[in-house]
This record gives C-alpha cells, sequence and structure tokens, in this order.
C-alpha cells in the first residue's frame, strides 16, 4: 500500500476522497423517488460498504482479518455507531431539504470535531479556529431562520446529526489510534443495514426498489469505501 502518512500523498488523497463523496447528493438525486425508499436504501448501502471492505482485509490480511473486529474495542465501536448514525440521517436530510444546505451542515464537521477534540481528548483549539466555529454557527443560524417550512428544518436537524455523526467517528480514531479504521467503517456499514433490515421487517416493506435504485444504492456503497 502506499505510505498515507506522506503528506504529498495524503493531501491529494484527502481532497480525492472529498471528491468521491461529494458525489452522494447527485447520486440520491438521480435515484427514483428516493423519499420513498430511504431504508431499502440504507440496507443496500451498508451492505455493500461491509462487504468490500471486508475483501479488501482478506486481501490485505488473509483469513486473520477477523481479528481486527476483536481488537476494535469501545473506540470502534462508538466510532462506527457514530458514522452509522450519520449515513442514516444524512439520506434523511438530503430528501427534506437542498443539497445546498445539507452540505453546508455537514461543511461544519471540522469544527464539530475541534469541539468534540477540545471535550474529551482536551485537545486545544486555536483562536482562528474559535472565529471559525462562531463563524460556522452564525451561518447555520441563519439557515434556520431563512427556511420556514417543517420540511426544511428538518433536514437542517438531520444534516447537523449526521456532521456530528461523522465528528462522532473523526474523534474516536484519535481516541484510541490503534483502533483498526477499516473495520470501524464496515461496524457502521454492518449497522446500517441491521437497523434498516429492523425497520423494514417491521413495517413490512419490500427490501428491494427499483433496478436503477439497486444499481445507484451498490454505487453510492463503493464510493464511500473508495473515499
Amino acid at each position: 500500500m502506499p505510505d498515507l502518512k506522506n503528506a504529498k500523498l495524503a493531501i491529494p488523497l484527502v481532497v480525492l476522497a472529498g471528491l468521491l463523496w461529494s458525489l452522494g447528493p447527485l447520486i440520491i438525486r438521480n435515484m427514483d423517488n428516493p423519499g420513498s425508499v430511504p431504508w431499502q436504501y440504507l440496507f443496500a448501502r451498508g451492505l455493500v460498504i461491509f462487504t468490500l471492505l471486508n475483501i479488501y482485509l482478506y486481501f490485505e490480511e488473509g483469513l486473520g482479518f477477523y481479528k481486527n473486529y476483536l481488537r476494535i474495542g469501545i473506540s470502534g465501536i462508538v466510532g462506527g455507531l457514530g458514522l452509522g448514525t450519520a449515513m442514516i440521517t444524512f439520506i434523511w436530510s438530503i430528501t427534506n431539504t437542498t443539497v445546498a444546505i445539507t452540505l453546508l451542515c455537514l461543511a461544519a464537521m471540522p469544527f464539530i470535531t475541534a469541539l468534540l477534540g477540545f471535550l474529551f481528548l482536551k485537545e486545544k483549539i486555536s483562536i482562528s479556529v474559535w472565529i471559525a466555529i462562531i463563524v460556522a454557527s452564525i451561518g447555520i443560524i441563519i439557515m434556520a431562520l431563512g427556511n420556514n417550512s417543517l420540511g426544511s428544518i428538518e433536514g437542517l436537524i438531520f444534516g447537523l446529526v449526521s456532521a456530528l455523526g461523522f465528528s462522532v467517528f473523526s474523534v474516536s480514531l484519535r481516541w484510541r489510534k490503534e483502533t483498526p479504521k477499516f473495520t470501524t467503517v464496515a461496524v457502521a456499514g454492518m449497522f446500517c443495514s441491521i437497523f434498516s433490515a429492523t425497520i423494514l421487517i417491521q413495517d413490512d416493506l419490500s427490501f428491494f426498489s427499483s433496478s436503477k435504485n439497486e444499481g445507484l444504492f451498490a454505487v453510492h456503497g463503493t464510493i464511500v469505501c473508495l473515499g
């Protein structure tokens, strides 16, 4: 594998990951009635993420890849649940409000991460970051005041919860740095699938959508893994 500790390589990869993940809203907007199949989407995407990451770990580490799950610890479980929650609330946000508002909420993630790091990891926050946090908070308040419809407000709230979930995932990786990163993401995918399957069974809904949607579900799960 490439040396990701090399800043010359790591920084472009981070940018590429951001570009890949930014395709998520576009994929969702191209689905057939995405607001009517959120649980089918979450089930399929989570299953794809869990499967692909375990295949990757198998090729990287061989049959012993399962031992990563034994080393995941509390930090990995918390991180996986945080990321899983972010994945679930993301679809509810993007189907209840505009793409712009959802992505602006997610743009607050670095500042939420900084606050969580300050509160739980005792990390210092510079004055410039505090200023950025205040500015971002003001922007979110303005968005909230400018959206009078109930659906848009719900979308805004789900967007903020999604950003919080991503931040919990990020902080969990710094909390215990030896936590298996890819396994934590796989746990998030598994959590999404199990939670969604429970809802689908409880509400007596089909696990499947149209062939177009199923293809887009799989594409989005693959993009998440690549990012």
